[in-house]
C-alpha cells in the first residue's frame, strides 16, 4: 500500500470517527438541552402558579372584607376594621399586600362633609387631596394595618388619579373585583419605590350611611406592592435559580416586577418561557428566565462524558489504523523478504550450476593434458591430485574471505609454502593487501601452483622464488601486477615440463590470458628468470 493511500485511508477514519463522535455529543446535547428546559418549565409552572394562587387567595380575603362591610347594619369603625384586619394576620401570612381599605363614594359637593366624617372617625384632622375636576370623589378613610406608610394614604381621592379611576368604575360597573395597571402607590414614602397595583370591589355600606349620596356607596379595596408579592413567592422555593418578570399586558412599559440583570447571555434567555394568568380583569405576562446555576456542569455531565469517549474513540481508531499499516507494512517487508530470498536462492543456485561447470570443465582440462604430459598412471595421479589440491585450496580461500573473496598474501603462502615444504617457499612476498574474487582465486591459485612446481622440479640452487605485487591504475580500473622471480632459473628446452612449451606453461597462458584477461610474460637474464602477470581486478 502507497503512502498516499496510507494517508487517505487514515484521513478517512479518523474523520468518519470525528464526525460520528461530534453527532453523538450533539444529539446528547440536545437531549440534555430538551430535559433542562422540560424542567425550567415545571419551575416555571410552579413559580407561575404560585403567584397565581397567592392572588386568588388575596382576591378571596378582599370578598371576606366586603362581605364584612355587607353585613354589618352600623357603620364600620376604626376600632371594629383594625380588629378584623389584624385577624387576616396579613405581614405573616400574606406578604406583598400592602393593606386592606375602605374609600367612600361621594359626589364632588359632598367633600367638605365627606373630610370632616373622615376626621371624625380617624379622630384626626383629614384633608381630602388632592382636588379634582371629577363628578365623583373616592377619599380612603380606612385603611389597616396603619402603620407609618398607610397613615400617608388616608384622605387620597382614588377617583382623581386615571389608572385608578379606570379600576373603581370597571368594579362599580361589574359589581366584582378589578384591578389597576401598575401604579405608584401613595405609600411609598421611601427613596425604595416599588410598582404596585390595587383590586377594588364594591360595597353600598360603610361609613356613609346617613348620607343623601348613600346609594353611591363605598369601595373595599387592596393595596399591593409587587416586588414584595413577587419575593415572597420566590421565598417559598430554595434558592430558585430563576429570574422574573411581570408586566400588565395592557401597561407593558411599566414592569410589575422585574430582576432580570442586563446583558444576559443567549445560552440563558433562549430557555425563557412565557405564562400569562387573569388576576381580577387584568391580564398578567410573567416571563422566566433561568439563572447561571441552574444550567450547571451536571446538566452537561452526559455530553460530557459522550465527547470525551468520542475522543478516546478517535484515539482508538488511529492506534487500531497505525496497528493495521504496521501490520501490512510487516507483510509487505517478509513478502518482499521472501521474494528476495528466493532470487537471491536461485542466483545463488545458477552461480552455483555455472561455477561447478567451470570447475568441471577445468578439472577436465587439466585431466587430459595431465594425461598426455604423464607417463604412466601413477604419475598421472600424483600430478593430477596435486593440481587438483591447488584448485580445493584457493578455494578455501575464498570462502574464508568475504564477499566470496580471498585474500591474495594469503592464498600465494597457501601454494608456495605447500609446494616447498616450508614458509614461504624460502622466498619473499611483499604487496599490498589485495582481494581477488572466486573467479580470480581459483585462476590465480593454478597459476601460482604451477610456477611453485615449476620452481621446485627446475629452479636453481634450491632458492624459492621472489614474489612481489602492486596496483596501478590504468583506464579508469584497477590492475594487479604481479612480478615472479627465480634466481638463476635457466631455460630447459629439452625438458617436457620446461617452462618454455610444456603443459604448465599452457595452463598458465590460458589461465591468465582467458580467465583473468590479462597478460604473461617470461624473460630470461643472467640472474634467472622473471615472468610477470598483469590483469584487472573485480572488486574495488
Amino acid at each position: 500500500m502507497t503512502s498516499a493511500r496510507k494517508t487517505v485511508l487514515m484521513l478517512v477514519a479518523v474523520l468518519f470517527t470525528v464526525a460520528l463522535g461530534l453527532g453523538m455529543t450533539a444529539a446528547t446535547m440536545r437531549l440534555e438541552n430538551r430535559a433542562a428546559a422540560i424542567r425550567f418549565e415545571r419551575l416555571a409552572d410552579s413559580v407561575a402558579n404560585r403567584i397565581h394562587q397567592r392572588m386568588v387567595q388575596h382576591l378571596a380575603l378582599l370578598r371576606a372584607t366586603r362581605s364584612h362591610f355587607d353585613a354589618s347594619e352600623q357603620p364600620v369603625s376604626v376600632t371594629e376594621f383594625r380588629r378584623f384586619v389584624d385577624g387576616l394576620a396579613l405581614q405573616r401570612d400574606y406578604s406583598g399586600i400592602q393593606g386592606i381599605g375602605y374609600a367612600a363614594l361621594t359626589p364632588v359637593g359632598d367633600s367638605s362633609r365627606a373630610s370632616a366624617r373622615i376626621t371624625q372617625v380617624q379622630g384626626m384632622p383629614i384633608e381630602i387631596h388632592p382636588r379634582s375636576d371629577q363628578n365623583l370623589i373616592g377619599p380612603i378613610a380606612l385603611l389597616e394595618p396603619m402603620d407609618a406608610r398607610n397613615s400617608a394614604a388616608i384622605g387620597y381621592d382614588m377617583f382623581s388619579e386615571p389608572v385608578r379611576q379606570e379600576a373603581i368604575t370597571a368594579a362599580l360597573a361589574s359589581g366584582e373585583p378589578h384591578a389597576t395597571g401598575p401604579v405608584q402607590l401613595v405609600q411609598e414614602i421611601t427613596a425604595e419605590k416599588q410598582a404596585g397595583f390595587l383590586i377594588y370591589t364594591p360595597t353600598r355600606e360603610g361609613l356613609f350611611q346617613h348620607f343623601p349620596a348613600r346609594e353611591q356607596g363605598g369601595l373595599v379595596y387592596a393595596a399591593f406592592r409587587a416586588g414584595d408579592l413577587h419575593h415572597a413567592v420566590l421565598e417559598t422555593f430554595p434558592d430558585p435559580p430563576v429570574l422574573l418578570r411581570t408586566i400588565d399586558r395592557a401597561a407593558p412599559e411599566q414592569p410589575l416586577f422585574d430582576n432580570h440583570p442586563p446583558g444576559l447571555p443567549d445560552r440563558l434567555t433562549r430557555h425563557s418561557v412565557q405564562r400569562e394568568f387573569d388576576i381580577a380583569g387584568r391580564s398578567w405576562q410573567v416571563t422566566l428566565t433561568p439563572r447561571t446555576e441552574f444550567l450547571g456542569a451536571d446538566d452537561r455531565r452526559a455530553s460530557a462524558i459522550v465527547g470525551a469517549l468520542s475522543a478516546l474513540l478517535v484515539l482508538a481508531v488511529v492506534a487500531a489504523v497505525l496497528t493495521l499499516f504496521r501490520a501490512l507494512a510487516e507483510t509487505e517487508r517478509s513478502a518482499r523478504q521472501s521474494a528476495q530470498q528466493a532470487e537471491e536462492r536461485a542466483l545463488l543456485l545458477r552461480e552455483m550450476q555455472h561455477r561447478i561447470k567451470n570447475h568441471l570443465a577445468r578439472i577436465q582440462a587439466i585431466a587430459r593434458q595431465t594425461a598426455r604430459s604423464t607417463a604412466d598412471l601413477e604419475e598421472f595421479e600424483q600430478v593430477f591430485g596435486a593440481r587438483l589440491s591447488a584448485m580445493a585450496k584457493a578455494q578455501d580461500a575464498v570462502t574464508r574471505g568475504q564477499r566470496d573473496s580471498a585474500d591474495l598474501r594469503e592464498l600465494l603462502q597457501g601454494e608456495i609454502g605447500s609446494i616447498a615444504r616450508k614458509s614461504p617457499a624460502g622466498g619473499i612476498l611483499s604487496g599490498p593487501e589485495v582481494q581477488l574474487d572466486g573467479r580470480e582465486a581459483q585462476a590465480v591459485g593454478l597459476v601460482v601452483y604451477e610456477l611453485g612446481t615449476n620452481a621446485m622440479k627446475h629452479g636453481a640452487g634450491g632458492s624459492g622464488p621472489v614474489v612481489q605485487w602492486r596496483v596501478e591504475p590504468r583506464e579508469n580500473r584497477r590492475w594487479l601486477v604481479l612480478d615472479w622471480f627465480e634466481a638463476g632459473a635457466a631455460p630447459c628446452p629439452d625438458s617436457a615440463e620446461a617452462p618454455a612449451g610444456g603443459f604448465g606453461s599452457q595452463l598458465i597462458e590460458a589461465l591468465v590470458e582467458g580467465d583473468l584477461e590479462g597478460r604473461f610474460t617470461r624473460d630470461f637474464d643472467s640472474s634467472g628468470m622473471r615472468i610477470a602477470i598483469e590483469f584487472p581486478l573485480s572488486l574495488a
